[in-house]
């Protein structure tokens, strides 16, 4: 009997090169660059608003490749989980070894 196999159902979601559980981290740090870029329009005038916003969106897509090449899919959650913790409780995490 023949099956057919589909090679892109074992692979993350992926927008843009930015993995699925990055995505929603993503879109926060979007909402936070656009109201940055927001301010600094206001108060310094639209190209430099434009400018910032533009240096901003590339410097923040640049840094979260960089955290996703750093920390693994499962890992961004186990970390932000461990940063909510008290910090007189300690999280190692287990080395297996044989």
């Amino acid at each position: 009997m023949r099956c057919r196999v589909y090679r892109n159902l074992d692979r993350p979601f992926t927008l843009l090169g930015i993995k699925g559980r990055y995505i929603p981290v993503a879109g926060i740090g979007l909402v936070g660059i656009i109201v940055t870029a927001l301010i600094i329009g206001g108060l310094l005038g639209t190209f430099a608003g434009l400018a910032s916003a533009v240096a901003l969106i590339v410097g923040g897509y640049l840094a979260l490749t960089e955290i996703q090449q750093k920390f693994g899919e499962k890992a961004l959650s186990r970390r932000m989980a461990g940063m909510r913790l008290p910090r007189f409780i300690l999280v190692r995490s287990k080395v297996w070894s044989r």
